[in-house]
């Protein structure tokens, strides 16, 4: 059975940069193509900060693949990955970073979508819509539904997949015990602006925890001045249930002496691509992919200076937010 490529392109790069980049396998799954690891990255110097002291770290922790046929965001992660430990061999900023952020993730949570081409995984259920999260404005059918694993948004039966199960373990053990974590789940497919979105997708207005985002959002502005974000609750454009995020915002907040927990989502919106090539549209995958390889390329590159400004917001957080008691704060 040959892994899938991304897998393979980053195991390479852990074996030539062990002292940065692990992946470590923490489940499996089957797919079309046989039985699949799912892999969790980390990245930090594992020779200037100790096995016991990492956790003392702030987390930056990425996630793509949640729905297999949204490849661009597991590119997208992949290629910044890449980019950031080819710096290790001469960039001196960046190694001093990286001995005080923590850098973790999951390349590819639903590998028998992204195999099979297809947004839901091997059982027909929309991992987004999974979680036991129940909202009364979700959107009728697109905000997730039971009536059958071959409809899209199908929620599954009660309880979580084993992707999903996968994802709250990774975050228990390697996010929220930080003292502070931001996370960054990669999707596209909606509009043909990119989107930064914070929860709750399960209802309307601001989320807990508005006034941390709304600092992290005028860093992005005073930082990237000409950035092509819309930084904006998810709900100001729909409402869904089951999303997992939704639930783990819920869950980290409600841990005694939790440190401050902030999950977003970049949407890259994927329709200015359809826009441009209509004849594209009549490819499912066109709709959540650039069709050209001049377009990928301009997609890995777009996204390189939103990612490396969130490493440096996780690392100052303390100054971002102007917080010195986290678990107060959230």
């Amino acid at each position: 059975m040959a892994l899938i490529g991304e897998h393979q392109k980053l195991l390479h790069l852990a074996s030539d940069h062990p002292r940065y980049l692990s992946m470590t396998s923490i489940g499996s799954v089957a797919t079309v193509q046989g039985q699949q690891d799912v892999y969790g990255f980390e990245i930090f110097d594992r020779e200037a900060v100790s096995l016991q002291d990492k956790m003392g770290l702030p987390v930056f922790a990425l996630f793509a693949g949640f729905h297999g046929i949204e490849a661009i965001g597991v590119k997208i992660l992949t290629a910044f990955i890449d980019h950031v430990v080819g710096q290790t061999a001469w960039n001196e900023s960046l190694c001093a970073l990286l001995s005080r952020v923590r850098l973790v993730g999951i390349p590819i949570v639903n590998p028998a979508g992204y195999l099979a081409g297809t947004r839901a995984n091997g059982n027909g259920v929309d991992l987004m819509r999974n979680a036991p999260v129940e909202s009364a404005v979700s959107l009728p059918f697109v905000g997730g539904h039971r009536l059958s694993p071959v409809l899209p948004y199908y929620r599954g039966e009660q309880g979580f997949e084993a992707e999903n199960l996968m994802v709250l373990d990774f975050l228990e053990r390697e996010v929220w015990p930080a003292p502070f974590a931001m996370s960054l789940d990669l999707h596209s497919g909606f509009g043909t602006e990119d989107y930064l979105w914070t929860p709750y997708a399960k209802q309307k207005g601001f989320p807990p925890l508005w006034e941390s985002y709304a600092k992290v959002s005028s860093v992005l502005d005073r930082t990237l001045r000409n950035h092509v974000y819309r930084f904006e609750p998810q709900s100001r454009q729909y409402c869904t249930g089951g999303d997992v995020w939704d639930y783990a915002f819920d869950q980290a907040r409600g841990r005694p002496g939790q440190g401050m927990f902030l999950p977003m989502t970049l949407e890259v919106g994927s329709w200015a691509w359809i826009r441009k090539s209509p004849t594209k549209a009549f490819s499912l995958r066109n709709f959540f992919n650039p069709a050209h390889s001049h377009r990928k390329r301009r997609v890995l590159r777009r996204h390189l200076p939103l990612l490396n400004l969130m490493v440096h917001v996780v690392a100052d957080h303390r100054r971002v937010l102007g917080v010195e008691d986290l678990s107060k704060a959230a």
